[in-house]
């Protein structure tokens, strides 16, 4: 019974951990999402130092880059919805599953793809210093994501 409830916890953490990529990931420079929020712009903007001249060009890329993201955020949602739905099947049919999760990979592999293009598209607004401003801002926040992750693998351990 431990082995099994580890198990599960272990694909129930990989499904909110694929779930939540969109939320807890940078929603613009290039980073996981296909526009900036307002307040994320405008501290990203203050962060690198930004004139007015590439803010209006980095809301044209992201106003560009829209139409070809929006289509394939939603597909990537409703394969995960798809997903979710085979996991808490019962019975559970692990060829579906893996069937399933290799629609969701490769919907992933798509805007992963994109947002190449937009980040390179992006770069190329900014100055030498400012990418590397970027690079040290990605860095940070990779560090606290990993921070944040390994700090849930405490609540998930099994109750004896």
């Amino acid at each position: 019974m431990t082995t099994a409830f580890r198990k599960l916890t272990a694909v129930a953490a990989v499904v909110l951990g694929i779930a939540l990529i969109p939320v807890i990931a940078p929603a613009y420079m290039g980073g996981d999402g296909p526009a900036p929020s307002g307040q994320h712009f405008k501290k990203m903007a203050a962060e690198l130092g930004l004139s007015p001249e590439q803010k209006q060009a980095i809301k044209d890329l992201f106003k560009k880059n829209k139409p070809l993201a929006e289509p394939l955020m939603k597909q990537m949602f409703t394969e995960r919805r798809a997903l979710r739905s085979l996991i808490q099947a019962d019975p559970i049919d692990e060829a579906a599953i893996r069937a399933q999760s290799a629609k969701v990979a490769a919907v992933e592999a798509d805007l992963a793809v994109q947002r190449a293009y937009g980040a390179q598209e992006f770069r190329k607004v900014l100055t030498p210093e400012q990418i590397q401003k970027l690079k040290a801002i990605q860095d940070k926040r990779d560090l606290k994501r990993e921070k944040f992750s390994s700090r849930g693998d405490k609540h998930c351990e099994p109750i004896n």
